[in-house]
């Protein structure tokens, strides 16, 4: 009798969460949240993040580094498959606007991230480290783009290359190397050297945001 009645209460827990995180947050955002505590994902998205971090604008990070893994997981696509055919197929247009769109997003929740690390304050004391990492990410995300535009092939890179010549390949020595005709070096830059710095980056960036926690808003 007794372990029928724990059934029982074990059964109707669910839905007593529910019904709180309705109370708590609403109808609408208790339903789209409803996935983090059902099986296999429950495990995924326990409860790390203190309350006055459950706000969306601290998912900026996050939605960041989510935009990071599309573009790997598309560029990785798109240079296996090479120019002609995101140049010529109708799939691999598609798969290049997603990219180069996804880049433009990867930028906003950037800065947007950025911005509200600087407004409450999270880069005091010893985190000002990971406040200079997410700075040089931000720097090298826009050589990567400068890279990713010459590397494209048509005409808005040919616009860029022949404008980032006058302004960058010139002077300094260093950047002749980096000559915008050479679509081999460009491409080379854009999918393997800063990709691999900036993961590199945003690791350690994560790292110290889960061994220092998040900082408490001023």
């Amino acid at each position: 009798m007794g372990a029928s009645v724990e059934s029982d209460e074990e059964h109707t827990k669910p839905e007593d969460e529910f019904q709180a995180r309705v109370a708590e947050h609403g109808y609408l955002r208790a339903v789209l949240e409803s996935f983090a505590y059902l099986p296999p994902w429950g495990g995924l998205f326990k409860k790390s993040a203190p309350f006055y971090a459950e706000s969306y604008w601290y998912c900026m990070g996050g939605i960041t580094f989510l935009m990071f893994i599309y573009l790997a997981i598309s560029g990785i696509i798109l240079a296996w498959l090479g120019p002609f055919w995101w140049l010529s197929s109708p799939v691999g247009q598609v798969i290049k606007a997603s990219h180069y769109w996804s880049a433009q997003a990867f930028f906003f929740f950037l800065v947007l991230h950025l911005i509200r690390v600087w407004a409450t304050g999270a880069y005091r004391g010893r985190r000002w480290v990971n406040w200079a990492i997410g700075a040089t990410t931000l720097l090298l995300s826009l050589g990567e783009n400068l890279f990713g535009l010459l590397a494209r092939g048509d005409w808005e890179s040919q616009f860029v290359s022949m404008h980032s010549n006058d302004m960058l390949f010139t002077e300094p020595f260093f950047f002749n190397l980096f000559s915008p005709a050479n679509f081999t070096v460009d491409l080379t830059i854009h999918i393997a050297l800063i990709p691999a710095i900036m993961f590199a980056l945003i690791f350690a960036h994560v790292t110290l945001v889960r061994l220092q926690g998040i900082a408490r808003p001023l």
